[in-house]
């Protein structure tokens, strides 16, 4: 199921369905909605954004009703979410997946928020989104390639999956690879595991990427992906930030990745990760990775 490409005048939803905006959080904020309001569209907030006091935007019931009337709202074209956190799942019961099916329309974020692109792509076939949260526009380190993937994919809807810088290819042996993109959280998609919201992996290629986990954490969750039969077609690893920032280059961090013996085609780029420029990644869509062209592509994924 495909939502619609935006257009100049069309309605954005802003909603916090995890981790609260704080004061501090103002201005990268208000900066954010001066940068979308330049592109032509219209922003609608949702009640429940800010909560000085608490860790979430109000309780999973709260959280849940800002999404629904979200995609109930009309006006309405793509919702974006503002943070991660830890406890997107919280509203997995209360979100109504038939009224998304009945209004689909462009879902984006990242980090936790994997929890949710992958549940209501499941639940309703959707094609959601992985995407900069809302915030991340109007900071300082929002990069060209951030504010170009706006344009390119939500307007103009290329299938493309561009690269940010080199990318690497390893057990490829020139076949060409296709499947079904999920993730990219590493730690959150596995919240998912053993519940209903759960996709179907069988024919998947995983996008993971990772904010605090040290090589340890990393094969730890390699392991348990591993057993658990998710790592399938390929898999592609995004920029992960505690192991890049400290300096370890590409093939050093695959090297260790691939420690527990991932014996399928592997691609490693910075194409998509915290604190780093981000690719608008669809989640649910049909992909070919081509290690001759070093090239991503995807099906359709708006109308």
């Amino acid at each position: 199921m495909l939502a619609q490409k935006l257009k100049p005048g069309d309605t954005i939803g802003v909603i916090a369905p995890d981790k609260a905006l704080k004061s501090k959080d103002k201005e990268s904020f208000e900066n954010a909605t001066k940068y979308f309001e330049s592109l032509g569209l219209k922003i609608k907030y949702g009640k429940y954004l800010f909560s000085e006091n608490d860790y979430c935007a109000g309780t999973p019931l709260q959280r849940a009703t800002d999404l629904n009337d979200m995609f109930s709202d009309k006006e309405v074209k793509a919702i974006f979410t503002v943070k991660g956190g830890d406890m997107a799942n919280g509203i997995l019961p209360y979100i109504d997946y038939n009224n998304i099916k009945n209004n689909p329309k462009i879902f984006l974020g990242m980090s936790d928020i994997t929890v949710l692109l992958c549940a209501i792509n499941k639940m309703t076939g959707l094609i959601t989104f992985h995407c900069q949260e809302y915030t991340w526009f109007g900071k300082k380190e929002v990069t060209d390639y951030d504010k170009n993937e706006i344009i390119d994919k939500l307007f103009h809807s290329n299938k493309t999956i561009l690269p940010y810088d080199e990318r690497q290819f390893y057990n490829f042996e020139n076949k060409v690879i296709k499947g079904k993109i999920y993730g990219t959280n590493v730690r959150c998609l596995l919240k998912l595991l053993g519940t209903p919201y759960m996709p179907d992996l069988e024919d998947s290629i995983l996008f993971l990427e990772g904010f605090h986990s040290d090589i340890i954490g990393w094969n730890s969750m390699l392991e348990q992906y591993k057993q658990s039969g998710l790592l399938n077609k390929a898999v592609v690893f995004g920029y992960n930030y505690e192991l890049q920032f400290v300096g370890n280059n590409q093939d050093d961090i695959v090297d260790e990745l691939r420690k527990i013996n991932i014996n399928i085609p592997t691609v490693k780029t910075n194409d998509f990760g915290h604190i780093h420029g981000n690719s608008i990644i669809p989640i649910g869509v049909n992909a070919t990775i081509d290690a001759k062209q070093k090239s991503i592509t995807v099906d359709d994924y708006l109308t």
